[in-house]
């Protein structure tokens, strides 16, 4: 059975080829649940709902992950700073699920220490960094099946600036060395959706939910639009529920007295990204704006440093947020103060991405004050939504949306213990096995690669390396600063429901934020032209795809 499933991630079955057959099944099967959207959390109550034997759909009108879902800080992570506002419960929820995700998900969840420094006169002193990071310690392994990576240890100033050198040192009264862990947010969610798709769930993606069926005042399925072939169609099931994040109230028709309307404060949080050794940082560091004393990280990843996120409130186009001059700068001049001798400036700037965050509404809160619990509510038309909450908690999310659906009764069976699901994502992999298996194939890569794609694909990299084996030059760089390759890229092709080119920059891999703006044309062209050979694109539509691409890259850095 398990290899079975594992056999499923890899039959080119949830791939642009058969999205006709996707479609097929939509219009004619009647479903136990229909999810709309299709970011982390809708991922994973299809995840979870397709593991207790559901019959399950998806539907998201963009890509996958492309709201908030691709455009977080990166981190699987206990929010340290949610204990200011004594979320004790959360902070449990979220280590916890922490925890489950690096242990199951050992390839793409990567440990980093991050320092906590005592600033003279700052806000947060060397009391109050040790009651949290003990806090964050205990809340995390305190009868936990899976603890975190390491404790958290005080270190003097002298050792501080041993393990990053580059630190302001004037003010600087020693810090704490905790844990949380880099991910890529994107390839997360591909991974939870494969989970369910692979237990038979039909998922697609450019498809828009127009208008509900109904019967007796009840809704009954939705009817949808194919947004690629601009074709209307039903999709029938027992019950709908809603997981769109920042766009829950538009699927919303009647709320319930005790939800507020709207139900969701939406924000912007922006983050720029520079060369790491243009930032000079060993660590992730926690530091405070000197602007308006607000929190924010500078985060190390590989070979680049991500800085953020601000957090304001936001009254644009919730599907295309961008990143100002302002908003770079008040990040930037604060990332200069406390690393004196960073390269921190436009001309070094590699890139930006904006997103915005589906908060619950809370009255007379400020933007970082607002709760990240997660809220589920029905309509009186049985919609069932899902919205709030941390990236990290989608499992626990998922979980307690099913353990309401049970206490219905409306499937008969489908309650378990809890935890059921903090199970070993099928595409996971070992790093000694992967050591071990990827010997048995005859390609010729750089370690840097090889390291790339196995800490990216998991599993999905020996399928990778099968593809390279067969044609040597799909293991040709994209980009030469940066370790893809098009032999990913062909991989999500055949196995991802990929459609256009931007998919493949901004959630199929992470090229739109690591590839320099500046080198963006050529490596668009280069993926355009493998796009166009295996999806037999003319001329016409290989050039619309790359222009839309470089159109948003553009967009992103505007204001240089």
């Amino acid at each position: 059975m398990e290899d079975d499933l594992i056999n499923k991630l890899f039959d080119e079955s949830w791939s642009y080829s058969r999205r006709k057959d996707i479609i097929g099944n939509l219009k004619t099967i009647n479903y136990d649940i229909i999810v709309i959207g299709g970011g982390i959390t809708g991922a994973g109550v299809a995840r979870e709902a397709a593991m207790r034997g559901l019959k399950v759909a998806l539907i998201e009108m963009q890509d996958f992950s492309s709201g908030t879902s691709s455009r977080s800080s990166k981190l699987a992570h206990g929010g340290i700073r949610y204990l200011a506002n004594f979320e004790l419960k959360l902070v449990r929820e979220a280590t916890t699920e922490r925890n489950w995700m690096r242990n199951h998900m050992p390839h793409i969840i990567r440990p980093i220490p991050f320092l906590f420094i005592d600033w003279e006169d700052g806000k947060d002193s060397k009391l109050l960094i040790k009651i949290a990071t003990t806090l964050y310690d205990v809340r995390s392994d305190w009868f936990s099946n899976f603890k975190n990576y390491k404790k958290h240890k005080w270190y003097p100033p002298e050792k501080v600036f041993e393990l990053e050198p580059e630190i302001r040192k004037d003010g600087n009264n020693g810090g704490a060395v905790y844990y949380d862990n880099n991910m890529d947010d994107a390839r997360i969610t591909l991974e939870v959706l494969k989970e369910a798709v692979i237990r038979d769930a039909d998922i697609i993606n450019y498809c828009e939910v127009t208008d509900y069926i109904k019967e007796d005042d009840h809704i009954k399925g939705v009817i949808c639009k194919d947004l690629e072939n601009d074709v209307d169609f039903q999709v029938k099931g027992k019950l709908v529920i809603n997981a769109t994040g920042i766009w829950t109230d538009d699927q919303v028709e009647n709320y319930p007295d005790d939800i507020p309307e709207p139900v969701i404060r939406p924000t912007k949080g922006v983050h720029i990204q520079f060369r790491r050794k243009d930032i000079g940082n060993e660590m992730a560091t926690i530091i405070r704006s000197i602007t308006d004393d607000r929190a924010f990280f500078v985060l190390p990843r590989e070979e680049h440093t991500i800085i953020g996120t601000t957090d304001t409130d936001y009254k644009g186009d919730l599907a295309n947020p961008y990143c100002t001059k302002e908003d770079a700068e008040y990040l930037m001049k604060s990332v200069k103060h406390y690393f004196p001798n960073a390269n921190v400036d436009f001309e070094n700037l590699v890139s930006t991405y904006a997103g915005i965050r589906p908060l619950v509404m809370q009255k007379g809160k400020a933007e970082s004050e607002v709760s990240r619990d997660h809220l589920i509510f029905w309509s009186n038309d049985k919609l069932l939504t899902i919205t709030g909450g941390k990236y990290t908690t989608f499992r626990k999310m998922a979980e307690d949306l099913l353990e309401e659906i049970a206490d219905k009764g409306l499937f008969p069976g489908i309650g378990r213990k809890k935890g059921f699901s903090k199970k070993m994502l099928k595409i996971s992999l070992e790093k000694d096995e992967w050591e071990s298996l990827s010997k048995t194939f005859e390609v010729n890569l750089d370690n840097d690669i090889l390291d790339h794609i196995y800490r990216q694909y998991g599993r999905g990299a020996m399928e990778i390396l099968k593809i390279i084996s067969e044609t040597a030059s799909l293991g040709q760089r994209i980009d030469s600063e940066n370790a893809f390759i098009l032999g990913e890229v062909l991989y999500s092709l055949r196995h991802e429901l990929t459609l256009h080119l931007i998919d493949v920059f901004c959630r199929r891999t992470e090229m739109a934020i690591k590839i320099d703006h500046r080198n963006q044309s050529q490596a668009a062209k280069k993926v355009a032209e493998l796009m166009a050979k295996e999806y037999s694109w003319s001329d016409e539509k290989k050039q619309n795809e790359t222009n839309d691409y470089l159109d948003y890259i553009k967009k992103t850095v505007s204001f240089i």
